[in-house]
């Protein structure tokens, strides 16, 4: 692995917003802090670094950010600028275009991945 980029498991800055696991939410959420969900999310989230917690349940009809990390189960589409990180027990099923992508033994997988270079613009 020699020349892989290794992605953070952790924002920059504190997450600025964490929803718990008894939420239960619908629409659209945006964050410009980094944001942990343990919630059970339906519709479309923008954000810089956004963490799906190992018993979080998200459904998205888009899925913008600047960094993911997914520990549970994530089912739509997503747009990552630089990296996301699926960790072992994460179940995803996905259309993912991101300029990196790391998938731990252990994770489901299903989907497509499109990976481009972080320097040409999208």
């Amino acid at each position: 692995m020699k020349g892989m980029k290794r992605l953070n498991f952790e924002p920059p800055k504190p997450y600025g917003t964490h929803i718990g696991s008894a939420v239960t939410m619908n629409g659209k959420l945006s964050s410009s802090l980094p944001l942990n969900l343990l919630c059970t999310f339906h519709g479309s989230l923008n954000g810089t670094f956004i963490r799906i917690d190992r018993n979080a349940d998200v459904h998205t009809s888009t899925c913008t950010a600047q960094q993911m990390v997914i520990a549970g189960r994530f089912v739509g589409a997503m747009s990552v600028v630089d990296g996301v990180v699926i960790l072992p027990n994460a179940t995803v099923a996905a259309d993912i275009k991101a300029a990196d992508i790391q998938i731990a033994e252990g994770a489901i997988f299903e989907g497509s991945i499109e990976t481009y270079d972080r320097n040409e613009r999208h």
